[in-house]
């Protein structure tokens, strides 16, 4: 056997093909005197991705931290999509803002992010984390929460006093792109008194959320947001992206604590779920493809 505190092989079945040497990101591996050795001073740059254990032919490397019983042969799963197929799923998934009153059971939300699972993250940190809120009565509170403070902030804008406190404790930058927004909170604001739910459409929500010393937390968050939207459409789910709702959650200590989000993590994205109550009978035009060949 070949060990270290991340990696064992069973070497007596090694084939030599050198695989997982071409395949290592971290240069983990070397072959001395024609038998697989571990590189020196390189096992802390293993980032425990595991290309090397998924192009072994012949299935002899496993990663300690991982269960053996989540590692799948390919050829045991089912055909993956054409493109066309993806393109199909990916043309008609649409955000969704009116939903029918049914709750989305735990079961099905639950699938769904255990395909998030999969989704990349940086340097394979895997450090994605998931709230998923669907006590009625805490949902009530998040969004009522959202809008005081949303309330409390138009009117301190507004008051010359408030503004220059603003002014005093936010960017520069940052307080002239707030401007830009207070009469869409007005506008808001407005809806939501008339009976109107805006922060998440009435509905559940996925909060999505990583420590705030994760490099690529926006990045991995998103990534895992995208393959929840896909994987929702398959099971006859809808799904909208809450910027307001990340934006406030992260702002304000008193909206996070609602939904227990961690002192130490930041909300990277949050999604509301349900069943779509709109039905659409075709796909809208989009502009026209933005790219550069160089």
């Amino acid at each position: 056997m070949l060990e270290n505190s991340k990696i064992i092989i069973d070497l007596d079945s090694c084939t030599r093909c050198k695989a997982c040497l071409r395949d290592c990101v971290a240069d983990l591996y070397l072959f001395e005197s024609d038998r697989l050795q571990f590189r020196e001073n390189h096992e802390e740059d293993c980032i425990e991705c595991g290309h090397c254990v998924a192009v072994c032919p012949v299935n002899i490397i496993q990663l300690k931290n991982s269960s053996v019983e989540d590692v799948k042969e390919l050829a045991d799963l089912n055909e993956p999509p054409n493109f066309e197929s993806i393109l199909s799923l990916i043309k008609t998934r649409r955000s969704i803002r009116q939903y029918k009153d049914e709750p989305v059971a735990k079961e099905l939300i639950e699938k769904i992010l255990q395909l998030a699972r999969y989704s990349p993250t940086g340097s394979n940190e895997e450090n994605v984390y998931y709230t998923v809120v669907q006590d009625p009565e805490i949902l009530a509170k998040f969004s009522d929460e959202i809008t005081l403070q949303v309330t409390n902030f138009v009117k301190k804008y507004e008051d010359p006093q408030g503004y220059e406190s603003l002014k005093a404790t936010l960017p520069k930058g940052l307080i002239k792109k707030v401007g830009e927004y207070i009469e869409n909170f007005k506008r808001i604001l407005g809806t939501i008194e008339g009976g109107h739910e805006f922060w998440r459409w009435n509905r559940e929500i996925i909060i999505i959320h990583s420590p705030k010393n994760a490099m690529t937390l926006v990045e991995n968050c998103s990534l895992a947001a995208s393959h929840i939207m896909l994987a929702a459409e398959t099971l006859g789910l809808g799904t909208c992206s809450l910027g307001f709702a990340t934006t406030f959650t992260n702002q304000y200590r008193t909206v996070s604590k609602i939904v227990k989000i961690p002192r130490k993590h930041t909300v990277g994205y949050t999604l509301a779920i349900g069943y779509p109550k709109a039905h659409y009978h075709r796909i809208p035009a989009r502009k026209p493809l933005k790219a550069k060949w160089l």
